[in-house]
């Protein structure tokens, strides 16, 4: 893939929302944001409800938008972002790189898909969104090209993505308690969530959920 790497130093003053409720990570990404030049402003939000509620989210430039947030999801917001606003660029961020994740983001709207531990070429990201092109890292371009070649005999197994993001916790032995705090959830939501799971994995406890998203290839 052929860069620009004057793009950013040559183009207006850009605004740079992130939505992301991790915060060290926030930190960390605003800190490799605010050495580029002509970042004029850096604004984020813990919550896609607080970013929807607050009119300057209508103003940036780029959002870097977390997938697992508390209340409504990424995808979903880029969906709600994709609709309000012509010309809001958005690059999903997320530990996850599921197929149907990768191509919800970008059927709702996403410009770019990046695993939240390659962020090393974030100037060369923005570059690429502010020159009209399309951003993913190399990791998710491979689960792009593998999803067109002809498929592993593995079950099929559907989930919706908050049975995905309740499911990642799990495996990383999050209690149902925690799970609930986390997504803003009533633990018997939560429950209802972890009794589909089961039933569409066709398992009983953690230990055979973690063996079946491995065999699966899940997350």
């Amino acid at each position: 893939m052929s860069l620009k790497n004057n793009n950013v130093k040559n183009s207006p003053s850009i605004r740079i929302g992130i939505l992301e409720n991790d915060e060290f990570f926030l930190e960390e990404l605003k800190t490799r944001i605010s050495e580029l030049e002509n970042v004029a402003e850096i604004l984020s939000w813990k919550t896609g409800e607080m970013l929807l509620r607050d009119p300057q989210h209508k103003n940036i430039d780029i959002l870097f938008l977390d997938i697992m947030l508390p209340g409504i999801n990424g995808i979903e917001v880029v969906k709600i972002l994709s609709e309000k606003i012509d010309n809001i660029k958005v690059i999903m961020l997320t530990n996850m790189n599921s197929d149907e994740m990768i191509f919800n983001s970008i059927k709702n709207g996403a410009l770019g898909y990046l695993l939240k531990s390659e962020l090393g070429q974030i100037k060369s990201i923005i570059d690429v969104i502010l020159d009209g092109g399309a951003y993913i890292t190399p990791t998710i371009a491979l689960r792009v090209f593998s999803s067109f070649r002809s498929p592993v005999d593995k079950p099929k197994v559907y989930l919706t993505d908050r049975e995905k993001q309740i499911l990642e916790l799990l495996v990383k032995g999050k209690t149902i308690p925690l799970v609930s705090k986390f997504l803003d959830l009533s633990e018997h939501t939560v429950q209802g969530y972890v009794k589909s799971i089961y039933r569409k994995l066709q398992v009983h406890n953690r230990s055979e959920l973690a063996l079946r998203v491995q065999e699966y290839s899940i997350l």
